[in-house]
């Protein structure tokens, strides 16, 4: 027989699909009060947030009348057009989810209303009377998730991490966290930078490079060089009009794309996306995961575009002996490395070279394989030669309509001849049907590879003495590469060690272009008697 739900389970129901954790409740009503244009934040953790969890903020308030509407399920007023979802909260759960699963004190009052309202909730139970407040809303919920043995300390660092989170996606809001009574967060809405200290802590923080891009798709956010990187994508932040979004398989393509070779295969970098984009460019899922978000391909070249301009235009060289910022450079050359003077060469692998005031040691293989790779790259676009001779390629499936690389005729089952290729592959017989392979796959990284592997045959070897003019030469060759700062094969070409590191080592007070050097005082003699 089919029957109506009853409210109570119906609220069990609600509940399951909006809480599973503080966490949960707590982001909940800090959306709320984002929606609300709150510029400040209160937080408040007793128990973990079991006992009690406080959010206050100085938004624009529910009116006293619409305080029992915004208990009841499905009651919002954000929700006008689902193709057109401005706010991070649209469902109208929330606060019934809260009600069914424990007990809700709501005070709040618009800044135009003399008076504000007090609503005690509790299952079916809502009580509504006047009450003094400030301009806001302040959510009171008490008693979540009674009698389920949940450990205080794991709730309350994930209310702790979910905080650090939205503040990379709303560093302007000026936001605290009480646990215990006792301040854990205090941040006064201090800019991206910092938020991003207090996210990934100061060390990790100076390493990352700014984004900005503006325009009807609008990008800003931190990212770090090829020097920091990790193998899942677990601190790489995404957010489309400040709602925090998991990454698509798309946006994390574009952004492997945008490094090219700056990162090892299967590497990410570190860093927070703001995307702010139009209603149509995005499509949000309307159930309760409201964290997965699909873009339009517009969106993902539009990423890839402006990472890509951002990162030319960084000095990538990896810092010797420790970390620092890398500061911006007006791009003397392609890359943005500044121009290079040869010094010298190290036990015939490594090239010595000065610019401005950093000493720069560069790997002479990997640089050779860099210049090499570009220029194979490069010469992709001079179109097909005829080969010499017909190459006759075994294929697992069917012969493809088509290949970027080669011209081709079917001859058999699983079968072709290649008839034309670029005229740089006509050197390497051998080579040509696993390129043919390998260009039939997606997105150019199997070819790349290949192309890798031809840079590095004829490239020089580590333990070939070069003579000056040869090492300026491959410097000045590599000043001309898009990426100079690593080898096809994701490794570091070149570091870099500045002055100031060495006068802190040396233990001087100043460098070379002082005009007056100060020497360290020696520490005073003791006279002990006699001479």
């Amino acid at each position: 027989m089919i029957r109506p739900l009853p409210p109570g389970l119906r609220g069990l129901l609600a509940r399951g699909e909006v809480l599973l954790s503080v966490k949960d409740a707590v982001r909940e009503l800090l959306e709320n009060a984002l929606d609300a244009g709150a510029r400040r934040v209160r937080v408040e953790l007793w128990g973990g947030g079991l006992e009690r969890i406080v959010v206050e903020d100085d938004g624009e308030g529910i009116p006293l009348e619409e305080l029992p509407l915004a208990v009841e399920p499905f009651s919002t007023s954000k929700l006008l057009d689902p193709e057109r979802i401005a706010t991070l909260g649209f469902r109208g759960q929330a606060l019934y989810a809260l009600r069914q699963a424990a007990t809700l004190r709501i005070r709040s009052r618009p800044r135009g209303q003399v008076g504000g309202g007090l609503l005690l909730a509790r299952g079916e139970r809502v009580d509504l009377r006047p009450a003094p407040a400030p301009p806001g809303t302040r959510v009171e919920v008490l008693g979540l998730f009674a009698g389920e043995g949940r450990d205080p300390r794991a709730e309350a660092r994930g209310v702790l991490d979910l905080l650090k989170r939205y503040l990379l996606h709303h560093p302007h809001l000026s936001l605290v966290l009480f646990l215990e009574g006792e301040a854990r967060l205090l941040f006064p809405g201090a800019g991206l930078k910092e938020a991003a200290r207090l996210a990934f802590g100061g060390l990790l923080a100076e390493r990352l490079f700014p984004l900005e891009r503006g325009g009807a798709f609008a990008l800003r956010g931190l990212l770090s060089g090829p020097q920091v990187s990790r193998t899942r994508p677990d601190l790489l932040f995404l957010a489309v009009n400040g709602r925090p979004v998991a990454l698509p398989e798309g946006v994390l393509r574009a952004v492997r794309r945008a490094y090219r070779e700056l990162l090892p295969e299967g590497h990410h970098p570190v860093g927070v996306l703001n995307l702010r984009l139009p209603p149509g460019a995005y499509r949000l899922r309307l159930d309760a995961r409201k964290e997965e978000v699909a873009l339009g391909k517009e969106v993902e070249a539009f990423l890839e575009e402006a990472l890509g301009e951002a990162i030319r235009g960084q000095n990538l060289a990896r810092v010797l002996p420790e970390p620092k910022p890398l500061l911006s450079l007006e791009p003397p050359t392609p890359s943005g490395l500044p121009r290079l003077r040869y010094l010298g060469q190290f036990r015939g692998s490594y090239l010595l070279a000065e610019a401005e005031d950093a000493l720069y040691i560069v790997d002479q293989h990997a640089a050779h394989e860099r210049i090499l790779f570009e220029e194979l790259l490069s010469r992709l676009k001079e179109g097909l030669k005829p080969l010499p001779y017909p190459v006759l390629v075994e294929l697992e499936g069917e012969p493809p309509e088509a290949s970027p690389l080669f011209a081709f005729e079917p001859f058999g089952p699983g079968r072709v001849r290649l008839l034309a290729a670029p005229a740089f592959l006509h050197p390497y017989p051998l080579l040509l049907p696993e390129i043919f392979r390998e260009s039939l796959k997606g997105e150019g990284r199997s070819l790349k590879g290949l192309l890798a592997r031809l840079a590095c045959l004829p490239a020089i070897k580590a333990g070939h003495p070069l003579a000056r003019a040869e090492g300026q030469a491959l410097l000045d060759a590599l000043l001309a590469c898009e990426t100079p700062w690593v080898c096809p094969h994701g490794r570091p070409v070149l570091l870099k060690l500045k002055e100031e590191d060495l006068i802190r080592r040396f233990g001087r007070r100043s460098g070379a272009r002082a005009k007056e050097e100060s020497h360290p005082h020696p520490p005073p003699e003791t006279t002990r008697g006699g001479s």
